[in-house]
């Protein structure tokens, strides 16, 4: 059933800062929420390209929001323009969240928190030895989470070598859990993959509009056990994770840990607990159309 709301001179402003946000799902998912909670807020998709993102941030203020999520490509850029940042933001050195307080701008991440909630909710084992693709703001946040949360052992794939071993050297420095890196291709992944108990997906590559694409090519190494995640939730099953299953792999897809930090995100800004089961409702009964 469709719920609507009314805007009026004392509606509050939530949004998300991106470029691009065709993908993003949040402010259906929140706008839905807020409406079925007779809250008076709005959450506005807001693309702004990387070189407005200052003048974006100080949108915030400007227009008295009480907050916005931040993605891809911004979440580490805009630590800079914030007021403080939160311990866990500071560790990772990512935001994904701004909120907004008398004038003062902090920077949250939940990105992380979520990411572990959804493997706590489908009770999946996160204290092995763990590979993950990418070495951005999601990886930052995944990575520093599971080494804070047990993990016995990350390796980085990235396509920028440097930058994947500074967070390698940064998350170990910072967690003492044994980290390292190398150039993300499939000789590297095939040496690798035969040790590890996870795999998971923390670049864009293959979410919508761009289906088809996938960041590894062959999964076979992959030992019987080995739990696959992609933190893309749109398509709910990518080309990676449709690989991994034609290995008889289990999967984990992003719906998980983007409902977990949406609800992270909820409570931040409104200081009010959301309805988990229908957030997931809204974006399930959205991505099978």
């Amino acid at each position: 059933m469709e719920i609507f709301y009314m805007i009026n001179s004392k509606t509050k402003l939530i949004g998300i800062l991106g470029y691009p946000l065709g993908h993003s799902l949040s402010p259906l998912m929140h706008n839905q929420v807020l409406a079925k909670m007779g809250l008076n807020y709005v959450y506005l998709p807001l693309e702004v390209r990387p070189d407005d993102i200052a003048k974006a941030v100080e949108a915030v203020r400007v227009f008295d929001m009480l907050g916005v999520n931040v993605t891809i490509p911004h979440k580490e850029r805009v630590t800079k323009y914030l007021d403080d940042i939160s311990p866990e933001a500071k560790a990772c050195g990512a935001v994904n969240l701004i909120k907004h307080t008398k004038g003062r701008l902090v920077g949250h991440n939940t990105d992380g928190d979520g990411f572990i909630a959804g493997l706590r909710e489908d009770n999946i084992d996160y204290k092995g030895d763990i590979l993950l693709l990418g070495a951005g703001g999601a990886a930052k946040a995944v990575g520093y989470a599971l080494a804070r949360a047990g993990a016995k052992s990350l390796t980085f794939l990235n396509n920028d070598e440097i930058q994947a071993a500074k967070l390698a050297d940064y998350i170990s420095e910072q967690t003492k859990v044994n980290c390292r890196s190398l150039l993300l291709n499939q000789a590297n992944f095939n040496d690798i993959a035969i040790d590890i108990d996870m795999l998971i997906n923390c670049t864009p590559v293959g979410m919508y509009p761009n289906i088809d694409a996938g960041p590894m090519a062959d999964l076979a190494r992959l030992k019987s056990h080995v739990i696959v995640c992609d933190l893309i939730y749109n398509p709910l099953k990518t080309k990676f994770l449709t690989l991994a299953e034609a290995n008889s792999l289990r999967i984990v897809n992003g719906l998980p840990m983007f409902i977990h930090q949406g609800a992270l995100t909820f409570e931040i800004l409104t200081e009010l607990s959301p309805p988990i089961n229908y957030m997931k409702e809204v974006v399930l009964n959205h991505l099978v159309l």
